[in-house]
């Protein structure tokens, strides 16, 4: 199987991390299984050639339709690709949410949309649409941003009740507070752990104290969050979530 996976610059100020586009190819017609954790980040699917199933840990499964806009995820999922796949992707951050102008952007969902009218060529041209897209249809749904990156609630925020800042979480990102804050605690361990010089990289063990006070304690949080425990998870094939964790985690790194 050949693997092509490419990262194209995005767009911070529209809460776009990045593009990507991954190619899998096969000498005949495959299916592949690839596990995906949750993460705080929303991502756009454009399937070119190919299809996408995904499964959820509760069986029900979605087959993708050509473009397709998955919200945050709260459990882990496992996607089928039938090979030979060419699909492209926009990471999306948390603050592309406060401008999101869909009505439901409720968890652990897949969202059919259409942000790019004409099938694309190539990535340029997929990153053109998008950012073109999101710019034009973007509403703030909210006064001011409602968080910082490191998850800090802005100043405005603060001055709400518990009660109503929880419908702001649930309403604008389609989480919790609590829920965010789990996986935010389990990606600062694979953040601190991802080996970034390796071609297919992967997580090596470590445990950060200031975030999980002993192994028993990292490895309860981190199952409740992903449906493995660190172990499982290394010997966990993921090809595609592999690709753009490290991407994430080197553009952490950057800014």
């Amino acid at each position: 199987m050949k693997i092509l996976f490419q990262k194209q610059k995005g767009n911070p100020a529209l809460g776009i991390a990045f593009f990507w586009s991954m190619t899998l190819g096969t000498k005949s017609p495959t299916l592949i299984s690839d596990h995906f954790i949750p993460e705080l980040f929303y991502d756009y699917f454009l399937i070119k050639k190919g299809s996408i199933k995904a499964v959820d840990s509760r069986g029900n499964e979605f087959t993708f339709p050509q473009q397709t806009l998955k919200t945050l995820h709260t459990r882990p999922i496992k996607f089928v690709f039938s090979t030979p796949l060419i699909l492209f992707g926009a990471r999306l951050s948390l603050k592309f949410a406060e401008s999101f102008w869909g009505k439901d952007i409720k968890s652990n969902s897949f969202i059919e949309q259409n942000w790019s009218t004409k099938e694309p060529k190539d990535l340029a041209t997929f990153a053109f649409q998008v950012t073109e897209t999101i710019q034009k249809r973007r509403e703030s749904k909210t006064i001011a941003p409602l968080l910082s990156p490191a998850l800090d609630e802005s100043a405005w925020l603060g001055g709400y009740s518990l009660r109503h800042k929880s419908r702001l979480y649930k309403s604008v990102f389609g989480i919790s507070k609590k829920e965010m804050w789990s996986i935010k605690n389990v990606h600062s361990f694979l953040e601190q752990t991802c080996d970034f010089a390796s071609q297919n990289p992967r997580i090596i063990q470590h445990v950060n104290p200031e975030v999980f006070y002993d192994q028993p304690h990292l490895n309860h949080s981190f199952k409740k969050v992903t449906g493995f425990s660190p172990v499982e998870y290394f010997e966990t094939s993921s090809l595609l979530q592999d690709n753009l964790m490290s991407a994430s985690y080197n553009e952490i790194l950057v800014r």
